[in-house]
């Protein structure tokens, strides 16, 4: 009897063997592609310029550029955006030596460089930004 066990057991270690050995001369699966959600794919690739949408007043008598740098956004959001910050800017917060802002609008929080209040920029927890630059 001792002799069929090992008999047995060599068999099953050659059939493991040469089932191995076969798999080991055929080439590697090609790796599955990575699928990223909607708003990752969006986001992880930034335009490659900044994409105009016109002007609005900065509430002291100038005018600013509209522009989104980042994400997806369209421009009627990102004008009604910058139309509603500089309307919240006070006399006060524009004077201010750290510039105006933060200014929450709806989901966006807003901010203006000290020098000029129509230097400003508008951005999300998610990453997307707009900004304002004085029309010249």
């Amino acid at each position: 009897m001792p002799g069929k066990f090992l008999l047995r057991s060599i068999g099953s270690a050659a059939a493991c063997v040469l089932t191995l050995s076969a798999c080991g001369s055929q080439p590697a699966p090609a790796p599955l592609p990575v699928v990223t959600g909607g708003a990752e794919a969006v986001l992880a690739e930034p335009p490659t310029q900044d994409v105009p949408c016109g002007t609005v007043p900065t509430g002291d008598g100038d005018e600013a550029k509209v522009v989104i740098r980042l994400g997806e956004v369209e421009c009627a959001e990102a004008v009604t955006l910058l139309t509603q910050y500089f309307a919240r800017v006070t006399p006060a917060a524009a004077a201010s030596p750290d510039g105006a802002g933060p200014i929450a609008v709806g989901e966006w929080t807003c901010g203006s460089e000290p020098a000029s209040v129509a230097t400003a920029t508008c951005s999300t927890e998610d990453g997307r930004e707009v900004a304002a630059e004085p029309a010249r």
